[in-house]
């Protein structure tokens, strides 16, 4: 595979606010997300430990 060049990277910036965080990360989807992949990731620990235990 060809490595992304810099002028494709530049050409493909991701949107930010004025103090550099990216504007994705303050989206309701995405933050709905990623508590949901937080909330199986504790769930499954969970699991681990209750199935150990038994």
């Amino acid at each position: 595979m060809d490595s992304p060049t810099p002028e494709l990277l530049t050409r493909t910036a991701q949107p930010r606010y004025a103090n550099g965080e990216r504007k994705l990360a303050r989206s309701a989807f995405m933050q709905t997300t990623w508590g949901l992949l937080a909330l199986a990731a504790i769930a499954q620990l969970g699991l681990l430990v209750w199935l150990d235990i038994l």
